[in-house]
């Protein structure tokens, strides 16, 4: 059994109370933890909660690798440019896409290696959902019963491998089948992965053999996010057949026409990337100074730098800014930038490096 996640194994021992504090988070929790604190936000330059300063988050996360999402879900979220979270199997995945083909449509493990890899090159995220999906977890008579430690680790650890070495890239998440967890099975998806998906909003209806689930509902749920200021995680099984069905593909096409609606206010990225900006922005330190038309901050992060480099929205209040250049002082390269009529957005990724940024301002 791994000790602990590979990327606290460079972190200085100073920092490891920080680090373990940070991984050890229940991920909506952290996801939804109010914008960084006052000693952060000097002169009200801040951090923003999500980003691009948006008002809130999504993440359409799909589980159990089912051939109908390829065929349904994928084209959707691709002709609408929305990154999604695909919860696989690897113990009931095939090799190819010929093997794939011979599953019933809503079988598990409807998805080869070889298309997963494809998906994960458009930018998808493969994560983790046990070797062969039994329950980690249950309970009998009233009381919880988890499943004994070295077989739970089996089901975690082999599909954690089995998905680092197939796709190339580790499984930043897990979720559990079921989506039930406790504290023994936290503490086992903690060995490999920094966060477990555990509470999120179910894409489809209640029992899961009823297909009443609408649109108009997926779309009311988000709106109480967006009202809340908080990011959503949508759990999706199937589309057209097997658990958790609904009518058709055109209740996710309605929803994700929804979303793209909310460009403005809504930041939509896999749940890889809402998880490692709440976690970078919840321990960041942001140290600043000022003058007129003129900021220099540093954005510090006691993270592991090889597996937390995602870049943090600065906000930086500034009224009709013009000629706006965002430059690290070494080196001089530039940053991405938005300019807003309020507002200077600058995308900068934790390093101990200064940042300068200047305009001119044309208010009066």
């Amino acid at each position: 059994m791994v000790s602990l996640p590979r990327l606290l194994r460079r972190t200085q021992l100073n920092e490891m109370k920080a680090v373990v504090f940070a991984l050890l988070l229940t991920t909506l929790t952290t996801l939804n933890a109010a914008e960084a604190g006052s000693a952060q936000n000097v002169g009200n330059i801040r951090i923003a909660k999500f980003k691009g300063d948006r008002t809130a988050a999504v993440s359409m996360t799909l589980d159990d690798g089912l051939r109908n999402q390829d065929d349904f879900a994928v084209p959707l979220l691709n002709k609408y440019g929305i990154k999604a979270t695909f919860y696989v199997i690897p113990g009931l995945t095939p090799e190819t896409n010929e093997e794939a083909a011979k599953k019933k449509p809503g079988d598990h493990g409807g998805m080869s290696w070889l298309r997963l890899k494809e998906l994960a090159a458009q930018g998808h995220e493969i994560a983790n959902h046990t070797w062969t999906h039994i329950p980690l977890t249950k309970t009998e008579d009233g009381q919880r019963v988890d499943l004994e430690p070295a077989k739970m680790d089996f089901q975690i650890g082999k599909a954690y491998e089995a998905i680092k070495e197939r796709i190339g890239i580790a499984p930043f998440t897990f979720a559990t089948p079921g989506n039930a967890s406790s504290d023994a099975v936290r503490a086992a998806g903690h060995q490999y992965h920094p966060v477990i998906r555990e509470r999120c909003e179910r894409f489809g209806a209640w029992p899961p053999t009823s297909r009443d689930f609408t649109a108009a509902q997926a779309n009311a749920t988000l709106d109480r996010y967006l009202k809340k200021g908080e990011a959503i995680v949508w759990m999706m099984h199937a589309v057209t057949e097997g658990y958790n069905a609904f009518s058709g593909p055109d209740v996710l096409e309605d929803h994700l026409k929804y979303l793209r609606s909310k460009d403005d206010v809504l930041w939509i990225d896999t749940f890889a990337r809402l998880s490692r900006y709440a976690m970078e922005r919840d321990v960041a330190k942001l140290t600043v100074s000022t003058s007129a038309d003129r900021v220099e901050f540093t954005l510090a992060c006691p993270l592991d730098p090889g597996v937390f480099h995602d870049p943090l929205t600065i906000v930086i209040p500034a009224n009709h800014a013009t000629e706006v250049h965002a430059r690290y002082k070494q080196g001089g390269e530039q940053l991405p930038i938005e300019v807003h009529s309020d507002k200077i957005l600058v995308q900068a990724a934790p390093s101990d490096q200064a940042i300068e940024v200047t305009w001119h301002s044309t208010a009066k």
